[in-house]
């Protein structure tokens, strides 16, 4: 994680998070990470600690995006021959 403002990083390192791709902003200034490797979504502070992992339906997520009401949330995945898109309806 890369603070703009201060000038500072942090490397965000845990077993939750591997192969790394897609990444967007989450509801209250919080970031959504595609973990790849183990099909599935962190959901991190903008500091970088873990607040929680979420388990996607699908080999490989690689891109998501969320709608700016923080509403609904798109992922989709890239495993050749399984390629999905799923739309989360978040409450």
């Amino acid at each position: 994680m890369f603070d703009t403002v201060k000038g500072t990083s942090r490397a965000v390192t845990n077993d939750n998070i591997q192969k790394p791709k897609g990444a967007c902003v989450g509801p209250g200034d919080t970031v959504l990470v595609c973990s790849m490797a183990k099909n599935s979504i962190v959901h991190l502070t903008v500091d970088g600690d873990i607040l929680c992992t979420y388990h996607v339906d699908m080999q490989m997520p690689y891109t998501l995006c969320m709608k700016n009401d923080g509403s609904r949330l798109v992922v989709s995945g890239c495993k050749k021959r399984m390629k999905k898109l799923m739309m989360y309806t978040l409450s």
